[in-house]
């Protein structure tokens, strides 16, 4: 059995119901310095008020209190599995998303050992599509979440890139390096985000980048790229494969 402090479950619980301590108070019937004093661990609640607190929050009183059986990771992992199965269909992502932030988190406090300022943002609920920097890089792993991006990467079986992995890594970052490339799949990456049936043509590419055609075309060249061709004009899109590429270049940047 895990055992908890009382006054950290019912802020935590307070939380999670997105109430103010206000609100908890308002609908217990008592002040709002009263709910401050519990969670401050200064006084307990009177024990009558805990089966009301607890429906409430829709837990137990154990589960109030602090009592719950510890879960394994595969308990967990089988939860998890049952959420997403019973999820419809092209709702799995934002889930996902919402899961590795909350993890993200997790990872970059150590197992929430070391506090952090995000721990009480509420990841099922809140807006998480946008994000600053958070970085946490050490032996046994490291994870980045940026704007959009999360990244984890396991220290454990790390194997290095050889031969001709090195000389394909080599032969993209020298495309990636050209300004005029990156300006070009940064658009793409972004129109085709926006439609992902949508097409655009080189005059539009090179407007919306500031370019000349011919460095437009350049540009399009080194790029991983779907198009059609109506009434001889040729469009573009990038190739749905490499839409990761702009989000996983911003961990380059460190700001």
């Amino acid at each position: 059995m895990e055992t908890l402090k009382i006054h950290e479950q019912i802020a935590f619980l307070r939380k999670q119901k997105g109430f103010t301590q206000e609100d908890l108070a308002k609908a217990l019937g008592v002040t709002n310095q009263a709910v401050s004093k519990w969670e401050a661990a200064q006084c307990c609640p009177d024990i009558q008020l805990l089966p009301r607190m607890a429906g409430i929050f829709d837990v137990s009183v154990d589960a109030l209190l602090g009592y719950k059986p510890t879960e394994g990771l595969g308990d967990i992992c089988l939860k998890i599995k049952d959420y997403f199965m019973a999820l419809p269909e092209k709702g799995a992502f934002e889930s996902a998303y919402r899961m590795a932030a909350l993890l993200h988190e997790a990872a970059a406090t150590d197992g929430y050992k070391n506090r952090a300022y995000w721990q009480e943002k509420d990841y099922a609920r809140e807006d998480v599509s946008s994000w600053g920097l958070s970085i946490c890089s050490q032996a046994e792993g490291s994870t980045g979440r940026k704007h959009n991006s999360i990244f984890f990467s396991l220290g454990k079986g790390y194997v290095s890139p050889k031969g001709a992995q090195l000389g394909e890594i080599k032969t993209t970052l020298e495309a990636l390096s050209d300004l005029n490339v990156l300006k070009v799949l940064c658009l793409l990456c972004e129109r085709t985000l926006a439609d992902p049936k949508g097409y655009v043509t080189v005059q539009e590419i090179a407007d919306a980048v500031h370019l000349k055609v011919e460095e437009a075309e350049t540009a399009l060249e080194k790029l991983p790229l779907s198009m059609k061709e109506e009434e001889s004009v040729c469009s573009y899109r990038l190739d749905e494969a490499f839409l990761h590429i702009p989000s996983l270049l911003s961990f380059f940047c460190r700001f």
